[in-house]
This record gives structure tokens, C-alpha cells and sequence, in this order.
């Protein structure tokens, strides 16, 4: 159900803006709605240890260990994440000294190794450096040319060519020459490629030695840097996840924006009915000095909604909120969808084995991860799903795709699925039923009961009708049912429109409206088809694992079938019963009466991505 929610206005002295914010943040029992003033504060320091923070944490990710799917977040109590650990930033400092120190040394290396590469394909000019180049009216210089062109080069007389190395590709040559532009030029045609050396004099194969004197050194101070970044990265992380955490919600705080007087700041937002008197005591914790008003929502305000049903209903909640919130102050649908929810995903899955497997997984997998939020609602819905698919198993025959004990129904989705078929559309029609029922409901609240029959009651007639046509004995009764429900369509489907045409072709239309209930109830033939999926996989890798029993070896590579097969099919079976139980209740059920487009409450309060805070 929707909860009732209160307009809350609080004002209190400025001096007391940040230690009332930071209560609030922490109580999470308002949704602010904020003004045009001026924000709480200008916390840039926060703000750009919060990035610092954030930064740090991507670099330490490459010298640690990434939490273990299992590894629950530690938990810090609130009066401790309230108050920043000096040491705690002094090992932030350090490690941006120790990043720095990898960064300079990798530059280095980087550095030595780009001139290294450069100064190797020169090595075999032993000669200084600082002879080559113009020298009075002479010019040296040492280059390559493509082998194709080295006898060319050798060939020409105004020039001393000396070849020092050659590859399959080009030759390292040594040319002199008196400056001619001819001779440029000619050098230009025989593409010779001047060297670009990176230093100014000295031999090279001396530098060479230099350089890599220089790399072995800088290398191995590398690695001491690495192993000790390392040792400080796994030592100190979890303390700069916490000054994330706190930097992070210091630097929303800064960011509220507030209506203010000359003295005063004035707090608006949403609180819920039933913890106002919370919200009083939050307050009153912060601060002696304040007034707060306290009314009902105005028309035209756009209220948050709240939802407050119990602990069974409240997990399925995330289910529905995917698709559209409901509006405050119309109906909460998750009471209804639930159960259908829970029933349609254990026909989907339909076996008592994967059933069990849901359950031992999911209990184990709430144990070591202590999950929270939606992730631990959704990790909820899926252990109570597992209870309907043992059962449906059960009363389908199916464990791990196979018979192992009798059905419990007098025939197997597999021998008879016609059968199954026509459960899965009464399935189906029910379903649709329960929506249309729901409609009916609402309708009837608000006085509207032609339209509940006109609109409701009426196509339940055809389709009621139409079912017992099928049926023994029931053939004239539902050609009857059937045929009141069609009138009823087609006298009253045009109703909205001016004019005796209108209105009946109107009627006309609306009565064409029955494919679209037809299409909608065989959607439900998904189940069948999810169902049997399930099993023909499960019976395949049984049968896989069975071929290669013949000898030892072979029994231990049927376990190992059997264990890799089975669960890469429950994770197959879980998300397609997820994704396609989602869309049966968004299109087919809530397609009947729910509209929802309301804006969910979402509470001022600190968001951790890396620790929980502990509840006072």
C-alpha cells in the first residue's frame, strides 16, 4: 500500500544549517525539495578530496585483490564516519607520493627506452657525434638509403660515401660532401633519409652502454616502487574507501541548496506519515532551536510515493518499480502482482531439482554476501520463487529434466505438452482475469459501475463464453455468455463518440479489440515453452554425461558435466523466467489497470558504494 506522506517545513538558525543537514542525511527520513538559495556551504576541499579519493582508488585497483563476489562491505558506526581519521589521510598522502615516485620512474624509462631504440640503428657510426653536420664549406652526414639506391649513391663522385651497415631494407651510410644544392637534391631523389639523433656529441655505442646502464638501474627501482606500492595499496585501501565515503556526503551536504532569511534557513520536503515523530526527534537531536510546520499535500503538488507493504509483498516491490512507480494516491498493484509473480516463475522453472539448487544458492549466496537494497529484494524474490518451482517440479514429474518419482499431475509437460498448453492458458486467463477484476474494483470505488460493466465485465463475458464453448455440456451456455458480452461491446464501445454512426461504428471497433485478448492469453504458451526448455536441456546434459560412463575417467568427466551443465542451465532457466514473468505482468496483467507515473520517495541520505553504516 501507498503510505500516507506530510509536507514538512522546518526552519532553524543558520548557525545550525550543517549539523541539522547531517542528522537529516543520516536519519533518511525526508526528501528534500530544494529552493533557490544559496547552497549549505562551498566545500571544495571535500569535493576535490572526494576526486582524489576517487582516483587514488582506481589506480590501487591494479595493486590489489578485487573483493570476492561473497565478501560482505565492512561496517562503520556512525559517530566514526562522522569524524575523519588523520591517519587515514596521511596514508592517502603517501600513497599519491608513492604513485608519483612509479609515475617519474615509468616517464624515465619510458624516456631512455624511446632514445635507446633511436640511438641502436646507429651504432655502427663510431665516430663522435658532433662531426657530423656543416663544417665550413663541407657537409657530413649520416642517414639511410633503400638498398635498391646504395649503388647509386656509391657511384657519384662529388660525394664520400661510406657504408657502415645494411639490411634486407636500407643501409646506414655515411656521406660527405661541399654544400651544392645539386647535391641535396640528388640525395633527396636517392631517398636519403637524414638520422635524427638525440644527441648533440659523444659516440654512440658509448651513450648506448649509458642508457642502458641507466634502464637497468631505473628498472629496478621500478619494482622496489611496485612491491612497496603494492604492500601500502593493500594496507590502506579500505581507509581510502572510507574517505571517499566521507568526503563524498560531505560534499552533497555543500551541495543543498536552501531557501534562507538573514538569519535563518528553511528546510522543505516530504516525510512520511508514520515517521513524523522520528523526524521530530532527528531534529530536536541536532538542534533546541528550530519550528517545523507540518500539512497535508495541496492539489496539483506532485508527492512522492512511499510504499509500505509487508515484509512477503515489499520484496516483489523492485518488479514493479522497473516498470512505472505507482502515483500517490492511486492503487498499489504489487499486493496482486506478487502472488502471480511467484506462481508463473515456478511454472517457468518447473523443476523440483533447479528448485533446490535456487535455494541452496541463494541461502548461501545472503550469507556471504550480506546484500542490501534492491540487490538483496531481488535475491529474496528468487528464494521464494524457488519454493513454487519445487512444487510445480513436483507436480510435474521433473528433477533435473528427469522422472525421478511419478508426477503428481496424470501427465508430463513432455509426453502430453497440448496438455500443458491449455494449463498454461487457463494460467493465462486467470491472470488476465485478476487484472480486469482489479480494474473492475477501482472502478466501482469511484462510482463508475456502467463503465466497470460496460468495459470490464462484458469482454469477461466473451472470453468466459468462449472458453465454455470447448467444454462438455457447456457449448450453448457459452455461446450465450459469449454473445451477451459481444453485445454489450458493441452497444456500448461507442458511447464516447457524437452521432448514431459514431457510436456504432465505435462499437465495431471496440469489438475488434478481441484479437488483442487473444494475443495477450496465448503470450502465457511462454510458460510451456520456458518449462520445457528447462527440461529438454536438463535431459540432454543428463544424457551427455551418461554416454561417457563407461570407465573411471569417464565417470569423473560425466560429474563434471553434470555440475557445469546443470547450473549454466539453472542460470539459462533464472534469467529467462525473470525477463519473461517481468513482461507477462507489465504487458498482460498491468496492461489491464495500472497506469502508475509516480515519483518514488527517495530519501535525503548518505549513499555508500564501499561500506554500510550501521544503524544507530
Amino acid at each position: 500500500m501507498i503510505a500516507p506522506m506530510k509536507k514538512v517545513s522546518l526552519v532553524c538558525m543558520k548557525e545550525d544549517r550543517e549539523k541539522l543537514l547531517s542528522a537529516l542525511q543520516h536519519s533518511e527520513l525526508i526528501m528534500l525539495t530544494e529552493g533557490e538559495g544559496g547552497r549549505s556551504g562551498d566545500d571544495r576541499d571535500s569535493t576535490a578530496l572526494q576526486r582524489k579519493a576517487d582516483t587514488l582508488l582506481k589506480e590501487l585497483s591494479k595493486f590489489t585483490k578485487k573483493k570476492g563476489l561473497f565478501e560482505a562491505l565492512p561496517e562503520v558506526d556512525r559517530k566514526d564516519f562522522d569524524v575523519i581519521s588523520e591517519s587515514a589521510v596521511d596514508e592517502m598522502s603517501r600513497l599519491e607520493e608513492a604513485f608519483k615516485k612509479k609515475d617519474r620512474l615509468d616517464s624515465e624509462i619510458n624516456g631512455a627506452v624511446d632514445k635507446l631504440s633511436e640511438l641502436t640503428r646507429w651504432v655502427h657510426f663510431k665516430k663522435d657525434v658532433s662531426l657530423l653536420g656543416e663544417s665550413g664549406y663541407t657537409v657530413t652526414l649520416l642517414g639511410t638509403v633503400p638498398v635498391k639506391n646504395n649503388e647509386s649513391l656509391l657511384e657519384i663522385e662529388s660525394l664520400g660515401t661510406e657504408e657502415l651497415y645494411r639490411n634486407e631494407k636500407e643501409c646506414v651510410v655515411l656521406v660527405s660532401f661541399i654544400k651544392s644544392e645539386d647535391v641535396t637534391k640528388t640525395l633527396r631523389e636517392l631517398q636519403f633519409e637524414e638520422a635524427k639523433l638525440p644527441i648533440k656529441s659523444g659516440v654512440i655505442a658509448d651513450e648506448v652502454k649509458s642508457l642502458e646502464a641507466f634502464l637497468t638501474e631505473k628498472k629496478k627501482e621500478r619494482e622496489e616502487s611496485i612491491s612497496e606500492l603494492s604492500d601500502l595499496a593493500n594496507k590502506s585501501k579500505a581507509d581510502v574507501e572510507l574517505l571517499f565515503e566521507q568526503y563524498r556526503a560531505r560534499s552533497e551536504l555543500s551541495e543543498i541548496r536552501l531557501p534562507e532569511t538573514l538569519e535563518t534557513v528553511v528546510f522543505e520536503g516530504w516525510v512520511r506519515e508514520d515517521e513524523i515523530e522520528r523526524f521530530k526527534e532527528a531534529v530536536k537531536e541536532a538542534t533546541p532551536l528550530f519550528d517545523v510546520e507540518i500539512r497535508d499535500p495541496e492539489e496539483g503538488e506532485e508527492v512522492p510515493t512511499s510504499l509500505t507493504n509487508k515484509k512477503l509483498v515489499s520484496q516483489f516491490e523492485g518488479i514493479t518499480n522497473m516498470f512505472n512507480s505507482p502515483k500517490y494516491g492511486d492503487y498499489d498493484p504489487n499486493a496482486v502482482m506478487a502472488p502471480w509473480y511467484w506462481i508463473i516463475f515456478g511454472m517457468m522453472m518447473g523443476d523440483a531439482g533447479y528448485g533446490l539448487m535456487m535455494a541452496v544458492f541463494i541461502l548461501l549466496g545472503k550469507k556471504l554476501m550480506k546484500p542490501r537494497g534492491e540487490t538483496a529484494k531481488l535475491m529474496n524474490v528468487m528464494l521464494y520463487s524457488s519454493i513454487t518451482t519445487i512444487i510445480f517440479g513436483v507436480l510435474f514429474g521433473s528433477y533435473f529434466g528427469e522422472e525421478l518419482f511419478p508426477s503428481v499431475l496424470p501427465f508430463t509437460a513432455m509426453e502430453d505438452p497440448v496438455k500443458m498448453l491449455i494449463i498454461t492458458i487457463v494460467v493465462g486467463v486467470l491472470h488476465i482475469f485478476t487484472g480486469m477484476i482489479t480494474k473492475i474494483v477501482l472502478l466501482i470505488k469511484e462510482g463508475l459501475w456502467l463503465e466497470a460493466i460496460f468495459d470490464q465485465v462484458s469482454w469477461m463475458m466473451i472470453i468466459l463464453g468462449i472458453g465454455f464453448i470447448f467444454l462438455p455440456n457447456m457449448t450453448t451456455a457459452g455461446i450465450v455468455i459469449a454473445v451477451i458480452g459481444a453485445l454489450i461491446v458493441l452497444l456500448t464501445g461507442g458511447r464516447s463518440k457524437k452521432g448514431i454512426l459514431g457510436k456504432a461504428t465505435g462499437g465495431i471497433i471496440s469489438l475488434y479489440g478481441i484479437t488483442s485478448y487473444f494475443s495477450d492469453i496465448l503470450s502465457y504458451s511462454r510458460i510451456l515453452a520456458l518449462g520445457l526448455a528447462t527440461g529438454v536441456v536438463g535431459m540432454v546434459m543428463n544424457m551427455l554425461a551418461g554416454m561417457i560412463q563407461g570407465s573411471v575417467i569417464g565417470f569423473i568427466l560425466s560429474l563434471l558435466i553434470y555440475v557445469i551443465g546443470h547450473v549454466f542451465n539453472l542460470v539459462l532457466g533464472l534469467l529467462s523466467a525473470y525477463v519473461h514473468d517481468c513482461r507477462l505482468q507489465y504487458i498482460e496483467f498491468y496492461g489491464k489497470f495500472y497506469e502508475g507515473g509516480g515519483v518514488p520517495f527517495r530519501p535525503f541520505k548518505i549513499r555508500t558504494n564501499y561500506i554500510n553504516i550501521k544503524k544507530d
